[in-house]
């Protein structure tokens, strides 16, 4: 088998002729612990694809809450972790586009190149923070012998039409189309105290996001993140009842006093609700 720097070169080129800088993170060797917990056992290959914020306030692959969730991924769930820069930043070549339709576009084909590398994926996981929320929303699920999942974290939904050159309509109707398909499974992280986004904004949006999912009037289910004080990984849901939304799986996680950039305890409730949705 070929060595994983030969399978994924620092930079990547697609065939557009696009080059994106990347790196690639596999999987910790198996041990008796996983042997236990049945991951030893997962057929195929797991690939988690990491988005990262926008570029222009200076979102790179080095993120600090993508990096934070690499360690757990690549440990814990044995996943391939791909991070890479999107175009015109870092090593990437190409510019940054003003509505981020194109970084779509490249996504697409990273995804398939990835495939081809890698070979017998069954599993695929969009990580999207902020801005690479939105891109990581454009991508459709995947064939249906790969299992795919989306996770948005801290979606820009306040800032979303200056990210998008006012192509919100485009950006909200790619995110329902994705919500509608019977195969997806979309994880929305989003903190209480985002920067960008209220608390109230968000409520109301993701609510409408699950009548989507669940395909009736009624109010869909969410989750929230224990209060401080609460044990880690405990969750408390609200009246509405859980947060599997219809054949979507829609899921929806409030984190309380966390910020847009998941600074301190946030970033540990972040990664348990993304490694729990990925378990």
């Amino acid at each position: 088998m070929a060595a994983l720097p030969d399978i994924f070169p620092k930079i990547i080129e697609l065939p557009s002729g696009l080059k994106l800088e990347g790196c690639l993170t596999p999987p910790s060797p198996v041990t008796e612990l996983d042997e236990e917990r049945g991951v030893a056992r997962l057929p195929g290959k797991r690939l988690a694809v990491c988005l990262h914020p926008w570029a222009r306030l200076g979102g790179s692959m080095n993120d600090p809450v993508l990096q934070a969730l690499v360690h757990p991924l690549t440990h814990y769930l044995k996943f391939h972790v791909l991070r890479y820069n999107a175009r015109g930043v870092g090593r990437s070549s190409g510019w940054k586009s003003f509505t981020g339709l194109q970084e779509g576009e490249d996504l697409r084909e990273l995804v398939q190149y990835a495939l081809k590398r890698l070979s017998d994926v069954r599993q695929v996981a969009f990580i999207g923070y902020s801005n690479g929320a939105l891109t990581a929303s454009l991508h459709p699920v995947l064939p249906a012998h790969i299992r795919t999942a989306h996770v948005l974290i801290s979606y820009p939904l306040g800032p979303r039409g200056l990210l998008t050159a006012f192509r919100t309509g485009t950006y909200q109707c790619a995110l329902e189309d994705l919500i509608r398909q019977p195969a997806a499974r979309v994880l929305m992280c989003y903190g209480d105290a985002d920067d960008f986004t209220s608390a109230d904004a968000y409520e109301e949006w993701t609510e409408a996001l699950g009548k989507l999912a669940v395909g009736t009037e009624e109010g869909g289910g969410r989750e929230e993140m224990p209060q401080q004080g609460a044990g880690v990984g405990e969750v408390d849901q609200d009246e509405s009842g859980t947060g599997e939304q219809g054949g979507s799986g829609l899921e929806v996680v409030r984190i309380p006093q966390a910020t847009h950039f998941w600074g301190g305890h946030a970033g540990s409730g972040l990664i348990e609700a993304v490694t729990q949705f990925l378990t």
